[in-house]
């Protein structure tokens, strides 16, 4: 079965609006990853765009590379079977030639793979020699899911061979494991079955099996908690949480230089409400803007237990980030003091995606009426990537918070402007929900780079 991302998909459907895009516009649809720059195209080419499309097979320019997925069956639709094929071969197999560990370099093998599945014998060859031609170590091999799709269970065997030779140097070395090698393509039990008749005469096969069923057996001796009831798993991991992090260990942390915000927002899930007024009565004497802003990640998903008048304080903060946290903890409250801050602050001329998160007040405090000004403010930017994405995500949170209609232009405003597809696939599932999706977007996300997005317009009626 192949992945779904591994194969070109095919859009028969026409636009419903002109395709016919500026350069510029092009640039931007073709790195957000929207389906706009399939239409345009569709309907007119690769002519003065194709550098721009070649500039993106090189380059992965998905916004949340991790999470959005591989582009490569997207940007291989955009030369496939056009005059400009053999340039765009050529230039992604000479890149994956010096290609490394990154997410370009990857999508550069995919799309080589891509390419000997279509029957490109130089691209399988090129693929062939660059990952058979590589060092086999115990931390990496480049390459595995593109040369695995491209030869199949052949492919994983001899990778598994390979291996099982770091192996056989080195009993205790990291080697990828076989669910990571198989990553649904094959059926699991399958690949492991053929692997171990192979390793009854081959010792390195055998490593690499004898490593894997050692692995299951470790596995197999841990808890099992996938049958778990969830009121007892969320109990569970609790306890096991604030036995861990105890409030003296939360706030010696939040003085510390090192460390993320994320172990602040679990304390905040977990904590008693005597925790929570003790992380208050700490921010009423705290200096530090770092340590405010740790403390105040406490509140992020968690009310406070009163509007107290530090927080108040540190909404003015002069450091952005703990401004943006203290709008965070202020926004669970529903409260005039609270609406009156959100319309202060969107109203102000000086409103930027710098305070992105201020947008949060309206969660708990929206009215009628109050969708034109959020709109207003968001149209006033001129943002892209980073800025154009804390904006997004935190106007998309408003929209899921107050669920109502009225806010489809601010969904709209997301779809067009955040370069993140996740985003984007929040905004459109909203606009559908309220029934306004309009006919454009919904051919645009036919083609779009984001494959659960494309799944989402299959399944509309």
């Amino acid at each position: 079965m192949a992945d779904a991302c591994s194969t070109p998909a095919n859009f028969p459907e026409r636009p419903i609006q002109s395709t016919n895009l500026s350069r510029d516009a092009f640039a931007v649809a073709l790195r957000h990853g929207r389906g706009a720059a399939v239409l345009h195209v569709q309907e007119h080419g690769l002519d003065g765009v194709e550098d721009l499309v070649l500039a993106a097979c090189l380059e992965n320019q998905c916004y949340d590379r991790q999470c959005e997925g591989s582009r490569a069956a997207w940007m291989f639709g955009f030369y496939k079977g056009t005059p400009a094929y053999g340039r765009f071969a050529e230039a992604i197999l000479t890149a994956m030639s010096q290609s490394t560990d990154d997410y370009d370099s990857d999508q550069q093998r995919e799309l080589a793979s891509l390419m000997g599945r279509d029957g490109d014998l130089e691209a399988a060859a090129a693929l062939r020699a660059h990952v058979w031609g590589q060092t086999f170590s115990a931390d990496q091999v480049l390459g595995a899911g593109a040369i695995r799709d491209l030869d199949g269970l052949p492919a994983i065997v001899e990778i598994a061979r390979r291996l099982g030779k770091v192996l056989q140097q080195d009993p205790g070395a990291w080697v990828d494991s076989l669910h990571f090698l198989v990553d649904e393509t094959f059926p699991f039990d399958d690949v492991f079955a053929e692997l171990k008749r192979v390793a009854a005469g081959d010792e390195a096969v055998a490593a690499y099996v004898g490593k894997e069923e050692a692995e299951r057996v470790a596995g197999n001796n841990r808890p099992d908690w996938s049958t778990e009831d969830p009121a007892a798993s969320a109990k569970r991991r609790a306890e096991e949480f604030m036995q861990d992090n105890p409030l003296d260990a939360i706030l010696a942390a939040s003085t510390s230089k090192s460390g993320g915000r994320g172990r602040f927002m679990q304390f905040g899930r977990w904590a008693s409400k005597e925790d929570l007024n003790r992380i208050l009565a700490r921010l009423r004497i705290e200096s530090e803007p770092e340590a405010c802003e740790k403390l105040l990640c406490v509140f992020r998903k968690r009310p406070l237990p009163c509007l107290d008048e530090s927080v108040w304080a540190l909404a003015s903060h002069s450091s952005a980030d703990v401004r943006n946290a203290a709008a965070v903890a202020l926004s669970h409250t529903s409260d005039p003091r609270v609406r009156n801050l959100a319309l202060e602050r969107l109203g102000d001329p000086g409103f930027s995606s710098d305070y992105s998160e201020e947008l949060d007040l309206f969660k708990s405090n929206y009215q009628p009426g109050d969708e034109t000004l959020i709109l207003a403010a968001l149209e006033r930017q001129t943002v892209d990537g980073k800025e154009a994405h804390y904006l997004g995500s935190s106007a998309i949170d408003v929209c899921s918070s107050v669920d109502s209609p009225a806010l489809a232009g601010v969904a709209e405003w997301v779809y067009r402007t955040n370069p993140c597809g996740i985003c984007r696939q929040r905004a459109v599932e909203k606009l559908q929900e309220w029934n306004r999706l309009p006919p454009h977007i919904a051919a645009e996300c036919r083609h779009d780079a984001l494959e659960d997005l494309r799944e989402l317009m299959r399944e509309q009626p």
